[in-house]
């Protein structure tokens, strides 16, 4: 758990990202293990999926089909959780094995955000695709430029959850620096997402016991190499009749936020920064 804790805020290689989350699960003890990943349609993202299917998927899930491995998925328009999604990828992986003992299941779930230098540092939200500058990531921008698009409907909905006026205070230039509004829009959105993942689990019976691991992330789409920023993990324990959800990480109110740079990767402070596995 501390080194996984030891990404939360920082940006990271994606592989070194995959690869601890591997070695959580390894060290887990669960008799079988599953993997449940939310990632949005843009074409930047295969990146991310990439990484966690070579160093996640392919090394501890069970074969699919003859030497093949593969995820359950959920790919959409600003990587929305499909309300019982979960449920379906929970009685995929509860297979004989998982039966003898627990599985554990990890759910990750992806926003992302391009980064580019500029003279003044670094700005999120752009990035130069097929030879023009272009939204990066669209459906996230489609929150502030007035689209009716049913995806960026449902997402605007989410970003109000709890009464809270997220988009108006990204917006707000006073609030959330410009160039970082992209950026602190993609936390955001990852953060609710992963809640929304654990609310639906606290809400059914496990067809086998298990231990669910939600990660929320920040793909970071960079002219080079990509990275992500780990936003926070919940732990559900469903090993017994009740789940016990415990989460750590970054808060969903933007204005809590402050980037900091360490050789020209972003570490995220808080000010709503919950490090203690708090029950949620």
């Amino acid at each position: 758990m501390d080194s996984l804790n030891a990404l939360i805020g920082v940006e990271t290689p994606l592989e070194v990202v995959a690869s601890t989350l591997r070695a959580f699960a390894e060290g887990v003890g669960a008799s079988a293990v599953g993997a449940y990943q939310v990632f949005c349609s843009d074409e930047t993202e295969c990146t991310c999926s990439d990484a966690l299917d070579r160093q996640f998927v392919a090394r501890l899930l069970p074969d699919l089909k003859p030497g093949r491995c593969g995820a359950f998925h959920t790919v959409n328009l600003g990587a929305r959780y499909e309300w019982g999604a979960v449920r379906v990828a929970e009685e995929h992986f509860a297979t004989p094995a998982a039966c003898e003992g627990f599985k554990f299941l990890l759910v990750k779930v992806n926003a992302h955000a391009a980064v580019q230098p500029t003279a003044d540092g670094w700005e999120y939200g752009w990035l130069q695709r097929y030879g023009k500058e272009s939204a990066c990531c669209g459906a996230l921008a489609g929150l502030f430029e007035g689209s009716l698009l049913p995806a960026i409907v449902e997402l605007r909905e989410m970003f109000a959850f709890g009464g809270l006026n997220r988009l108006g205070m990204l917006a707000d230039p006073r609030l959330v620096e410009p160039r970082y509004r992209a950026l602190y829009t993609a936390i955001v959105s990852a953060q609710l997402q992963s809640m929304r993942v654990a609310r639906d689990i606290q809400e059914f019976r496990p067809a086998s016991a298990t231990v669910f691991l939600i990660v929320p992330c920040v793909t970071l789409n960079r002219p080079g190499p990509d990275s992500e920023i780990v936003v926070g993990q919940y732990g559900i324990d469903y090993t017994s009749t009740k789940a016990d959800t415990r989460y750590a990480g970054l808060g969903n109110d933007p204005t809590g936020y402050r980037i900091r740079y360490d050789a020209d990767r972003a570490r995220i402070v808080d000010e709503q920064w919950c490090p203690d596995g708090r029950r949620a």
